[in-house]
């Protein structure tokens, strides 16, 4: 099936064409035929980070909008304000043929300037849930005409402490309206499908899963590097980033702390090629949005994260992820090697990134399950050792008394770079779009 096969607005077939999108994602092929062939239907679907499951909602409700009526028919709800402004581009990207208007709705900027936006006749509101429950209870928005509500990442809601906010709005603000509502989860957790129930009154329900699709997992190649002491792990680590030389990485770590703790550790580190930045729960969306900013124009090359911070993020040419940390949730690592899919080659080819992470031993069983989970293996890797001379030291005598020097900031007893010619190299990059990234 393709998107001709859909029937579409034919103002949508423009705005995908110039979005260069040609054939629908396995979500979107499921998705879409069943919002548009059943009026009544809601959609709970559960799919993964870059599945494009932005185009599968996007789409059934720009086609059921009318164009005419300058109210607001659709709210997207999402657990963050990036998120926000991602979804939000992709309908106004798929809209560009139409005279239709949507608003992001978020905190921690002007709320008087989302007021005046929605007023000036918004049609889709894109919106953190905080932030839309302040505009209701100052009687700014009105829901009566709402013809859909979506609930994208309800799993990253719900772990963000967003499920008294749903509730409210769903069950209180939109009580009386009755919308249809498209729900996508990457896990479809008991709470998120009770919630989902109570909405619809357990009517009408269409249950999609796409979340065995290989997407993020087959194009990327996954590597890990096991050690024994913790106490060593910044100084492999270190050794890996010299032998991978990433381009442009992200890297992930399991909390603010340790994320502090590294963002100090590398911008002071030698000769490792790596322009870092942090970007934390503890930062302004003026300083959130001024770091992202940077990393998706490559003025830095590194973005340390958790991910709560990363959650929703879309950002292309992403070449290596690397957990700094290894998750504690086999879907988290899903979602974290998800941004290494984005890479792309020429005339759009998906090219494979690659994703690397550090396994202390008694964290193997941690890795298992991880392996189980995407039902693929990753690939063990040999510790990188000192280098002399351009070769591979093969012995570990030098180990211990390098590693305190690495404490002491002792910069001698840093490793020099290889000249070794057969390190991996990072392919071309391309600023060519995918349907993935929606």
């Amino acid at each position: 099936m393709n998107f001709q096969d859909m029937n579409l607005k034919q103002e949508i077939f423009q705005g995908l064409e110039q979005m260069d999108i040609l054939n629908p994602t396995p979500i979107q092929e499921q998705t879409i035929p069943q919002a548009l062939n059943n009026p009544k239907s809601h959609i709970m679907a559960q799919a993964r980070t870059g599945s494009g499951k932005t185009l599968a909602f996007a789409i059934p409700i720009v086609e059921n909008l009318d164009f005419n009526q300058k109210k607001v028919q659709a709210i997207i709800l999402v657990p963050t304000r990036e998120l926000c402004k991602q979804v939000a581009e992709v309908f106004i990207d798929l809209t560009q043929f139409t005279k239709v208007n949507i608003v992001q709705v978020y905190g921690g900027v002007s709320i008087e300037r989302q007021i005046r936006s929605i007023q000036a006749g918004a049609m889709i509101v894109v919106a953190t849930p905080g932030r839309l429950i302040d505009l209701f209870n100052r009687n700014r928005i009105n829901f009566q005409e709402v013809k859909f509500v979506v609930l994208d990442e309800a799993d990253r809601m719900l772990d963000m402490g967003f499920m008294p906010d749903i509730e409210f709005l769903l069950l209180q603000a939109m009580k009386n309206i009755s919308p249809r509502m498209m729900l996508f989860s990457a896990t479809m957790l008991e709470q998120v499908k009770s919630l989902a129930k109570r909405f619809t009154h357990g009517k009408n329900i269409i249950e999609i899963d796409v979340s065995k699709d290989s997407l993020t997992v087959t194009n990327c190649h996954q590597y890990y590097y096991m050690f024994d002491d913790k106490r060593d792990k910044y100084y492999h680590f270190i050794r890996i980033i010299r032998k991978e030389r990433p381009t442009h990485c992200m890297i992930f770590v399991n909390t603010k702390r340790t994320g502090d703790w590294l963002f100090g550790r590398l911008i002071d580190e030698k000769n490792i090629n790596l322009k870092p930045e942090l970007i934390s729960g503890n930062l302004t969306q003026r300083k959130r949005e001024v770091v992202l900013e940077k990393f998706r124009k490559r003025k830095i090359n590194a973005l340390i994260a958790t991910d709560v911070a990363a959650r929703g993020l879309d950002i292309e040419r992403v070449s290596h992820v690397f957990n700094y940390d290894l998750p504690d949730f086999e879907e988290n690592y899903v979602h974290r090697i998800g941004r290494t899919a984005r890479v792309t080659g020429t005339k759009g080819k998906v090219e494979k990134g690659i994703a690397i992470s550090l396994v202390q031993s008694d964290q193997y069983r941690t890795l298992a399950r991880i392996e189980g989970f995407q039902n693929k293996e990753i690939q063990k890797r040999p510790l990188p050792k000192r280098q002399r001379n351009g070769e591979w030291n093969k012995g570990p005598e030098k180990q211990d008394s390098e590693r305190q020097g690495y404490r002491r900031g002792d910069q001698k007893s840093q490793p020099r770079r290889s000249n070794n010619p057969n390190r991996s190299r990072s392919k071309k990059d391309s600023s060519n779009r995918r349907n993935f990234l929606y």
